[in-house]
């Protein structure tokens, strides 16, 4: 009884301690004046102008006009990565609390006279602005004032600590900008150690290059690419800026007067551009080195990565072109095969596979069972070359190319046509583990060069010959039967005894 009488008394300690906490705790925050008020709301694209005004009097301003953003009062133009950061950071800002409204001291969070301030202007004419502060003793976030208004509220930090940034943050780090598919011509004129003196390259039509230096060749589409990928992907880290023609002298400080490189690019839609790249930048820590460069008609110097010299040390046949057939798979209309016995072997013949209306049917207009004649068309249309053997050898007995094991025509619906003959096997490709496949000496009708490629080129024409000689062979048998069949009742077949003939 006393062990139930104490449970009672500790209950009602209990009861009365609990009220008293709930009759004198805080009142809760009301989230509609501080946490989660949304400070302002606009779209991203409806955003034109971006007014800075810092304590120091300093002011910055991006403006958009035909859509191209640009550093009011210079040439420069504005960074697409800062633009975008204003966008995305206040066209929904929330605010995480409400701090003060009604405060005289505003100097107390590093607004008012202290504040740096940002004006926004819409596509309508509207504008919004506020007061972006100090950072909270927390530093995770930033007081801000919205005008006109007394509140004083926190954001996130990414909201507004960029606004005390220099000019150079917000200028546009790529400096060369162009439509890769619009280039018609790349030549470098190159002072390398380990590179040729000059690379020139010219388009010729869809994926196709033709180099003329440092040697006479077609040229290797995704080697180019990557040269002008290099260029477009260039940042510059500083910019040094002389507002006007820089001096012989001036050039030299920077290695320009004497360019390791100078690469001229010529379009199909715009004028040429030039880039020179001069002598080395402090590093400063970066993990790549760096460069000084200029773009022609600038009075920039730019420093930049260096990496895009390292693309004109590497081998010429690096940059020849690897599909030396010069014809897409999925332009291949008909494919027209033709084998004759090698060694032991005694599979030969000839087959031809049509392509129309989206499948594939045999010279007789009977559909193709099977991926054989699409397996042919992609492995001789995009052949892969992997070895260079000679450019226009005068005997063609040692690669068996005298008297090919096989040829294989291939046509395009424009009446385009590729001769592909298929020689004697070569060294074959040995992988790490020891492994080793069968490679081919080939050689293109109207291109003098012989190359060894994968084995599978003669694997895939055998497989089609085989398939032919099999329809082939049911044909003819279905012939014969239809030949001992009476054309008439009571007529006897005509190979039979006392038939016709």
């Amino acid at each position: 009884m006393k062990a139930f009488r104490g449970t009672l008394v500790a209950a009602l300690l209990l009861g009365v301690a609990g009220g008293a906490w709930l009759a004198l705790r805080p009142p809760a925050v009301d989230p509609g004046a501080s946490e989660g008020r949304r400070l302002f709301s606009f779209e991203k694209h409806e955003l034109t102008e971006v007014h800075v005004r810092r304590t120091d009097g300093t002011e910055l301003s991006l403006v958009e006009a035909d859509g191209k953003w640009t550093i009011a009062g210079t040439d420069f133009v504005a960074g697409r990565s800062m633009v975008n950061r204003v966008k995305h950071q206040l066209h929904d800002l929330t605010a995480r609390a409400e701090v003060v409204e009604g405060t005289e001291a505003l100097e107390l969070y590093g607004l008012g006279a202290n504040a740096t301030r940002v004006r926004l202007v819409l596509r309508s004419g509207e504008a919004i602005e506020f007061e972006a502060g100090d950072p909270n003793p927390s530093s995770v976030s930033y007081y801000i004032r919205p005008l006109p208004g007394d509140a004083v509220y926190t954001v996130k930090k990414s909201a507004v600590d960029y606004y005390s940034l220099t000019l150079d943050e917000f200028r546009e780090r790529r400096f060369v900008t162009f439509d890769s598919n619009d280039v018609r011509r790349y030549e470098a004129v190159l002072a390398l150690p380990d590179a040729p003196p000059r690379l020139d390259v010219e388009w010729v039509g869809e994926h196709l290059w033709q180099m003329h230096a440092p040697a006479d060749m077609p040229a290797n589409d995704d080697r180019v690419r990557r040269l002008l990928g290099r260029i477009s992907a260039l940042k510059a880290s500083d910019f040094i800026e002389f507002g006007r023609a820089p001096t012989a002298e001036e050039l030299a400080l920077y290695g320009l007067d004497a360019p390791r490189a100078r690469i001229t690019m010529r379009f199909a839609s715009r004028d040429p551009f030039e880039l020179v790249v001069g002598g080395d930048a402090p590093s400063e820590g970066n993990t790549e080195e760096l460069a000084y460069m200029m773009v022609g008609g600038d009075d920039t110097v730019f420093v930049a990565r260096r990496g895009l010299l390292d693309e004109y040390r590497a081998p010429v046949d690096e940059f020849r072109n690897r599909r030396v057939v010069r014809m897409r798979a999925a332009d291949v209309s008909s494919v027209e095969g033709t084998l004759r016995p090698e060694g032991t072997e005694t599979l030969e013949g000839k087959a031809v596979a049509v392509f129309t209306a989206g499948e594939w049917f045999w010279a007789d207009g009977v559909p193709y069972a099977g991926s054989t004649a699409s397996r042919v068309a992609q492995q001789l249309a995009e052949l892969e070359v992997e070895v260079f053997v000679a450019d226009a050898p005068t005997d063609l007995r040692p690669f068996g190319l005298d008297n090919p094991v096989g040829q294989v025509i291939l046509s395009d619906k424009d009446g385009n046509q590729r001769l592909v003959a298929i020689g004697g096997a070569g060294d074959p490709r040995v992988d790490p583990e020891g492994r080793s496949a069968e490679r081919r000496y080939v050689r293109v009708e109207g291109d003098p060069a012989v190359y060894l490629t994968d084995g599978r080129v003669l694997s895939v024409l055998q497989d089609l010959i085989r398939e032919g000689n099999r329809k082939a062979a049911q044909d003819a048998d279905k012939a014969a039967r239809r030949e001992r069949i009476p054309s008439a009742p009571g007529e006897a077949p005509a190979d039979a005894p006392g038939g016709a003939g």
